[in-house]
């Protein structure tokens, strides 16, 4: 594995986990150094990783002693994370059967898809919330939406930021109403309405694959949409600067189930203009977290940028992984970044750019100042970009 050189331990032992385990005797080297695990805590809260990443390190610290009294809120935060997740999979099977028994056809999504298909079990791949796209799209979702109103599902604050969705993949999530804090979302389509992707609900519904789950019929993505759907999510919805942790892992095993057709996996991600995220995704995740992705599939999907260059674009996105490391100090620079390396003109996405319908959310107040004011502002971070340039040039 290479690169990752300039991210904290912590980190470190967050991405490593996410691999195989081929991994276990560096997870066993940075164990044996200080580990700062409060700031582990809140990786792993931030990723949703708890339950998996105390699992892990205590297996790989055994015959090693007991891990250090330092770890015990990770465990704590494990058996929480335990609890919701077996909650969440009682509501995904009390929401399948009211919206089966309202003849509504639903898909699941990333981390229900994958939970049900290749993990097993929600505890072993925990999530955020949940996620169903409709087969129907915009026809059907007013009504799936009473449905699941109606069973247990109440409204949130985001009802009010009418303007904003409209025309966004899905619904405002809809919250539990035992007062638990888990979510769902009912997705229309996958991405933003205008996205440059040759990816459509149409074409995820027809190479699906149908699967009974908590006795009623559902179906989840192939195998080879479920990786271009992650791998475009990571790196052009949240562009590379969340969800490393389960980006990664998932994509591990995937991998791992020996179902993914190589040659038909490229001709899929080239033809869907989604290869340089996928290029991105898979060069994270094979060195940070020793994701095998074959050699000839990075060949035939990297952009057409020199091997230096994409070692700095490398050190940036792995930086930028995660809060509690070197983040760019500019949003416009991280921008820059993206760009450089996604290469969206050559992958042919025309002009719509993932930040398009957020930058209300993403730009600060530094970054809408004028040029004299933004220079000041910079000058007086310059340790920031010391820090950056670091990360950067360590690669």
């Amino acid at each position: 594995m290479r690169g990752g050189r300039a991210l904290s331990r912590e980190a470190r032992l967050l991405l490593l986990s996410a691999g195989g385990p081929e991994n276990d005797h560096r997870l066993r080297e940075l164990l044996g150094g200080p580990v700062e695990w409060e700031r582990l805590c809140a990786l792993a809260t931030r990723e949703r990783a708890e339950p998996v990443l105390y699992e892990r390190l205590r297996a790989v610290s055994a015959g090693r002693g007991a891990l250090p009294a330092g770890a015990a809120p990770l465990e704590r935060l494990a058996r929480v994370s335990q609890f919701r997740m077996m909650h969440l999979e009682q509501r995904l099977g009390e929401s399948l059967a009211a919206l089966s028994r309202d003849r509504v056809d639903t898909m699941l999504l990333k981390g229900a898809a994958l939970a049900l298909t290749v993990y097993g079990s929600f505890v072993r791949r925990p999530m955020s919330d949940l996620d169903l796209l409709l087969r129907g799209g915009g026809a059907v979702a007013g009504r799936a939406r009473a449905t699941l109103l109606a069973s247990g599902w109440v409204t949130t604050d985001l009802e009010q930021l009418q303007k904003f969705f409209e025309g966004h993949q899905h619904l405002p999530a809809l919250e539990d109403a035992r007062g638990t804090g888990v979510q769902l979302e009912l997705h229309t389509a996958l991405f933003f309405e205008g996205h440059p992707f040759r990816l459509s609900p149409e074409d995820i519904w027809s190479r699906a694959t149908p699967i009974i789950a908590f006795g009623q019929r559902t179906s989840v993505p192939s195998v080879h949409d479920q990786v271009l759907h992650l791998c475009l999510h990571f790196a052009w919805s949240h562009m590379m600067a969340t969800g490393a942790w389960r980006a990664f892992r998932d994509l591990h095993t995937l991998v791992g189930t020996g179902a993914i057709v190589w040659d038909d996996f490229v001709a899929l991600a080239q033809s869907s203009r989604g290869g340089s995220c996928c290029y991105w995704t898979f060069r994270l995740a094979r060195e940070l977290s020793g994701v095998r992705v074959p050699d000839a599939v990075m060949d035939a999907l990297k952009p057409p940028v020199p091997e230096f260059a994409l070692q700095r674009l490398a050190g940036h996105f792995a930086a930028n992984l995660f809060p509690t490391e070197s983040v760019c100090p500019s949003v416009a620079m991280a921008y820059t970044m993206w760009r450089a390396g996604v290469r969206p003109r050559w992958s042919g996405h025309g002009k719509v750019r993932p930040w398009d319908r957020t930058d209300d959310l993403l730009f600060d107040e530094t970054t809408r100042m004028s040029g004299a004011r933004r220079l000041a502002e910079h000058m007086r971070n310059a340790r920031g970009w010391a820090r950056y340039a670091r990360a950067v040039l360590k690669g």
